[in-house]
């Protein structure tokens, strides 16, 4: 979270410093056409990356989110009441804290005396 601030902020600087000194620069015609578009490639430049590198951060962050909750998990549901244990395929991002929906979308409700037991299923 605190990359994200930090990102941001930088990428606010480097438009302010650029447009600064574009205006800067627009004020004072004494320096030739060449030297005012060298002079601004810098700024260009890192704001592109910084830009870039945000976009590729966002997207690695999506896919790794995405990758992560579609994880299938094996969940055994251990009810006192019942003979034996019932096991249940579960995707990652569909399990909660007193509940889970199963690969099928089938809901199912935990009661207080339930105990699961999760597993990862290697894929």
């Amino acid at each position: 979270m605190v990359t994200k601030i930090v990102l941001t902020l930088l990428v606010i600087l480097a438009a302010y410093f650029y447009l600064k000194r574009r205006s800067v620069v627009a004020q004072s015609r004494v320096k030739p056409v060449d030297v005012i578009q060298t002079s601004d490639t810098p700024f260009r430049l890192i704001a592109i990356v910084l830009i870039l590198v945000s976009l590729a951060g966002t997207l690695g962050y999506v896919v790794y989110h995405w990758v992560d909750g579609h994880q299938t998990l094996q969940v055994t549901l251990i009810s006192p009441g019942a003979e034996k244990p019932q096991l249940y395929q579960v995707y990652k991002s569909e399990l909660n804290e007193r509940s889970f929906t199963t690969v099928q979308g089938q809901i199912i409700r935990i009661g207080s005396q339930d105990r699961l037991q999760i597993e990862a299923l290697s894929d």
